[in-house]
């Protein structure tokens, strides 16, 4: 995304484009009816939302969500977002839905396909808090978001979320200025991180969301040092054209399928593939380089059933 957009705030999200006609295989029936339904036993049970979201709950029915994009601020044109999008296809739950279904929402940054500017008020209005890094506090605020509602994480910093052990970890998500390809993290004018993934223990599960990242020296060995087992990675990639228009770029399903070995993760489960026309990825592509070259990692899609994890520490 442009940096200058994000900074002025509430902009188009970050690889989006609404120049390209979606192309959308059908109506997808919500996911709210199985998430109600769900009794996992044990460990956890995750679905997909659409573009980076997932929604997490654990054998006592407690539910995450992480950078859910369930509104329509982005396809609406309005002063603050002049360039609607054009969603692959519709968000798996409405806003409604959402807030009525999850305890808390962890945010990664604050590009509204992750911080979403439509939820500014539905969140608050049913209870539910929303995590998010330290630099992207006053985004949030500035997107209507009443203070009151959110938590600032720290990197570094372990907090409980609703019985879930939930750690920030960096995000290079960021243009350093040396050309194309070159990231790192990105951070306010105080060095507090804008953009952060996240460690999730619980349900005898350890997790890693990316939220939007690129590789950076030492990240698979923090994910190995704490043991994750299960990988939630962006796919969508990044290329000289859309870097050219400035928007910053993520792995790429290879990289991703490399970094979930790198780190002894079993499960991989790629996101960011059906956001906005412009900025999707290729699961396919990720499940046909990872049985061939890691045949021991197993590659998720979460169906509207969604997909159980049992326990790894007993």
């Amino acid at each position: 995304m442009q940096p200058s957009r994000v900074a002025a705030l509430c902009a188009a999200s970050d690889g989006l484009d609404g120049g390209e006609e979606a192309v959308v295989p059908g109506s997808e029936s919500s996911v709210a009816t199985a998430v109600r339904a769900a009794r996992p036993a044990d460990g956890l049970t995750i679905w997909l939302l659409g573009n980076a979201g997932v929604l997490v709950v654990d054998s006592t029915g407690r539910r995450i969500a992480i950078d859910p994009w369930t509104s329509d601020w982005l396809e609406s044109r309005s002063a603050a977002n002049p360039e609607p999008v054009i969603r692959q296809r519709p968000a798996r739950l409405t806003s409604e839905e959402l807030a009525d279904l999850v305890d808390a929402v962890l945010v990664t940054h604050e590009h509204p396909d992750h911080l979403d500017p439509g939820l500014a008020h539905t969140l608050p209005a049913a209870g539910v808090p929303v995590v998010l890094p330290q630099g992207c506090l006053p985004a949030a605020e500035a997107c209507g978001y009443p203070a009151s509602a959110l938590r600032p994480v720290a990197v570094g910093e372990e907090i409980d979320v609703v019985d879930f052990a939930v750690e920030a970890v960096p995000a290079a998500h960021a243009f350093d200025g040396k050309g194309y390809g070159s990231y790192t993290e990105w951070l306010d004018e105080r060095g507090a991180h804008r953009a952060v993934g996240y460690l999730i223990r619980a349900g005898g599960r350890v997790l890693f969301h990316g939220g939007d990242t690129v590789m950076w020296p030492g990240l698979q060995d923090r994910l190995r040092a704490a043991r994750v087992d299960t990988c939630l990675l962006p796919i969508n990639g990044r290329d000289w054209l859309r870097e050219e228009r400035g928007l910053v770029g993520n792995l790429t399903a290879r990289e991703s399928a490399d970094l979930a070995a790198a780190c002894g993760a079993d499960v991989l489960v790629p996101v960011h593939f059906d956001g906005a026309v412009g900025n999707t990825g290729f699961p396919g592509e990720l499940v046909d380089y990872a049985s061939a070259t890691y045949p021991h990692l197993t590659v998720a899609l979460p169906g509207r059933l969604g997909v159980h994890l049992p326990p790894i520490d007993a």
